[in-house]
């Protein structure tokens, strides 16, 4: 009975500092990439944390490298629009 008790304290006491000092995934920017990127090398975006002081699209290329880019201006825009596109399937004709 004691071992089961002690087993319990400190699968709790696990459980509780792993959700008190776990892994984030909060991706935060420093500042945004100062040029514009061609819509032709961005594959996917995400958006920044609202709880980072900058607010921020992160665009991944096809060579696989991220840019923290300003979502208000146009540009960046019409990629998040083009990237939100979702392909649709052809339906056969019957």
């Amino acid at each position: 009975m004691k071992t089961l008790i002690a087993s319990l304290t400190l699968l709790v006491l696990v459980i509780s500092v792993n959700a008190q000092y776990g892994v984030t995934t909060i991706q935060c920017c420093d500042k945004h990439y100062p040029k514009q990127l061609p819509i032709k090398k961005v594959v996917s975006y995400i958006t920044a944390s609202s709880r980072c002081h900058l607010k921020a699209h992160v665009f991944t290329t096809k060579a696989n490298k991220t840019f923290c880019v300003n979502p208000d201006h146009d540009w960046v825009k019409i990629i998040v629009a083009k990237l939100n596109v979702k392909p649709t399937t052809a339906q056969p004709v019957m």
